[in-house]
């Protein structure tokens, strides 16, 4: 059996079809997830925010009274 290298995956991916191409990604956007959203989280620093924090400047935007 031959081993499967990243030119080769690409080579076979460029014969398919285009509806077969966007299922094959879809495919390997699932897989993936995770582990991209994992490195784009830890990327971005902590806010701090906590979810009452996060409504209180949702209302506040929404009904004008900000509380500083």
């Amino acid at each position: 059996m031959e081993t499967a290298s990243v030119n080769k995956v690409l080579q076979l991916f460029n014969m398919l079809s285009k509806s077969e191409q966007l299922a094959v990604a879809d495919k390997i956007d699932m897989q993936t997830f995770e582990k991209r959203w994992q490195i784009a989280d830890d990327l971005l620093p902590d806010s701090g925010f906590d979810e009452d924090d996060v409504m209180e400047e949702v209302k506040a935007v929404r009904y004008g009274n900000k509380k500083d």
